[in-house]
């Protein structure tokens, strides 16, 4: 599963010490600003960079993009 959000690859970029440009992005300038605007409403970064609630929304994020275990009768027995 590909992530499509652009909050996630916007806070991702940040984290790994890039500048999130809209383009790598593959988004709309307009709605890029968008994203920026609800990243800095919401907390997740600040003008020195990421903040943990950023860090957390990320690991969430991911943690959502794993595959579930497959559960089993036996494995419920």
């Amino acid at each position: 599963m590909t992530s499509n959000d652009p909050v996630y690859h916007t806070l991702k970029m940040m984290e790994q010490e890039q500048k999130p440009e809209f383009r790598q992005i593959g988004m709309d300038p307009r709605d890029f600003r968008t994203v920026l605007k609800h990243i800095h409403e919401a907390g997740y970064a600040d003008a020195s960079g990421l903040t943990p609630a950023g860090q957390e929304y990320i690991q969430a994020y991911e943690r959502r993009l794993r595959p579930t275990p497959r559960v089993t009768r036996r494995d419920l027995a």
